[in-house]
């Protein structure tokens, strides 16, 4: 039940630390370099470390591996953003850019340009691994969304006392712009970890179940979908720009047609006397000025309509790849699967059974201290070998019909059934001796020579 809300949590909390962090990076990057820390990099970093810390503690590896498995994919992170910062032209695969990162010779500055860069994106991937390890509680949700506000006091005293003092001019709105989902992000974190309580869900009032979850899930979209769309508005903006010259490029060949249709529709009317004559009927209209005012209320309703608009298309387009994915991989069509008898994998699975059987047989043959712990595996042997003991039957009757049965190997079975009474009337233990002659007895009895005799037996008992 608490899964989901936990999920939800988790995700609020990495948005909401992401952004003030985003902040910070975006901040001295573009101080020092004039250039932006890009988002995509930073959310996987993040993510990628995230999940690689929490996989490694679910799976209890050793430190050596936890360390070996952070540094190879780090390293790789960290040559993806270098690729992205002054290799972007050239194909990510190719080998050329790395030797030539390698090998080319820097100054001071250039060298203290990279380490910015570097050390930027081991920043994102520690930040990442301390979130995997940190907990989920009402106070610990509390805790981070106070460091963030302090982040973003810090950055911005920072801000304001280059600005004041030194005459220092920023450009980077985009870093003003992510307090606001980390707003967003920070007090729905808060929020279900308040009503998550000590892991414990709360339901909905008696009726108003239905209700409870479709505003719960409403509001939780709009949040969420408003502060994603906030995170990535410099890129929804270039994505914007993009978008519509591309649909200009594709619209053009039908500008033609369109016209043609629309003459050809409305062509034989006279609509040039018309006009005419119902424009010399109408006043002058005056030409009036937009206030100001004006002009930030058009502003901030086209921006809010269209926030909402991509909100809703976000909600919605994720709604359906949930569905497309949990139809494409989750969803069991016919029968069940049947796994290829070549495959590695099942023989793989096959071997190892087989020898945790054995190891766990030898065990078994090896534990045992009684007369009556053979006998039981007596019975379980000659169950397996098409002879049940009948419930009216003694072990000495049992006994004698397993030696008719199998003659070679009487004088085993009649060692053990001696060895019980023993045991059993005689209220005596085994001494090592004994012990030892009844346990060849058995290995003899269990030996993989005497499989087809017993084999052969169950085939003449089922004919």
């Amino acid at each position: 039940m608490i899964k989901y809300p936990a999920t939800l949590s988790s995700i609020c909390g990495a948005g909401a630390q992401l952004s003030w962090l985003y902040a910070w990076v975006s901040f001295l990057l573009i101080s020092f370099y004039q250039r932006i820390y890009p988002l995509p990099e930073a959310i996987g970093a993040f993510c990628l470390a995230a999940y690689i810390a929490s996989f490694c503690r679910r799976r209890r590896w050793r430190v050596i591996q936890v360390i070996g498995v952070h540094l190879a994919l780090g390293a790789g992170t960290g040559l993806w953003v270098v690729h992205d910062f002054y290799y972007r032209m050239q194909p990510w695969w190719s080998r050329g850019w790395l030797n030539d990162f390698f090998s080319l010779p820097r100054d001071h500055l250039e060298w203290f340009l990279l380490f910015l860069v570097v050390g930027s994106t081991v920043w994102i991937w520690s930040a990442g691994v301390r979130f995997a390890h940190r907990a989920r509680s009402y106070t610990a949700a509390c805790s981070r969304f106070d460091r963030g506000v302090i982040a973003f006091f810090a950055l911005f005293l920072v801000k304001l006392t280059l600005q004041t003092r030194m005459g220092v001019e920023f450009h980077d709105s985009g870093t003003i712009l992510t307090i606001f989902p980390f707003f967003m992000f920070s007090l729905m974190e808060v929020g279900l970890a308040r009503s998550r309580g000590n892991d414990q869900g709360k339901a909905y009032l008696a009726g108003y179940s239905a209700v409870g979850v479709l505003a719960s899930f409403t509001v939780g979209a709009l949040i969420i979908g408003t502060a994603a769309v906030m995170l990535f508005l410099p890129y929804l903006k270039m994505a914007s720009v993009a978008g519509y010259g591309i649909v200009q490029k594709a619209a053009a060949p039908f500008g033609s047609l369109a016209v043609a249709v629309i003459k050809f529709i409305f062509g034989h009317a006279d609509w040039d006397s018309t006009i005419s004559d119902f424009a010399s009927s109408m006043p002058a209209v005056e030409a009036v000025e937009a206030s100001p005012w004006m002009l930030m209320v058009q502003n901030l309703m086209m921006w809010g309509g269209w926030i909402l608009l991509i909100a809703v298309g976000t909600i919605i387009a994720g709604v359906v790849l949930w569905y497309a994915y949990r139809w494409l991989f989750l969803k069991r069509v016919g029968a069940e699967p049947i796994e290829d008898p070549l495959s590695l994998l099942l023989w793989w699975r096959q071997l190892k059974a087989f020898l945790i059987a054995c190891s766990l047989w030898v065990m078994r043959a090896n534990a045992r201290q009684t007369a009556l712990q053979f006998f039981t595996a007596l019975r379980r042997w000659g169950r397996h070998s098409g002879f049940r003991q009948k419930p009216n039957e003694t072990p000495l009757e049992y006994g004698r019909r397993l030696s008719q049965q199998f003659p070679l190997l009487k004088t085993e079975i009649t060692l053990i059934i001696d060895m019980l009474h023993r045991e059993v009337y005689g209220q005596t233990s085994l001494n090592p001796q004994q012990l030892s002659n009844i346990r060849q007895s058995w290995k003899r009895l269990h030996s993989p020579g005497r499989w087809f005799m017993r084999l052969k037996a169950v085939m003449a008992n089922k004919s």
